[in-house]
C-alpha cells in the first residue's frame, strides 16, 4: 500500500493548519487506497 504524508507546517501563534490537515486526512481516508499520515514541520 501507498503511504502518503500530509506535510504541514506554520509559526503563527494563532494556527490552524493542524485542523485542516485533519480535516484533509479524513477525507483522504475514505479513499482506501492508501495510507495517510500526518507530519507537522
Amino acid at each position: 500500500m501507498v503511504k502518503i504524508g500530509i506535510i504541514t507546517g506554520s509559526t503563527r501563534d494563532s494556527r490552524v493548519n493542524i485542523q485542516v490537515a485533519e480535516w484533509v486526512k479524513s477525507i483522504a481516508d475514505r479513499r482506501g487506497d492508501a495510507e495517510y499520515e500526518l507530519i507537522d514541520i
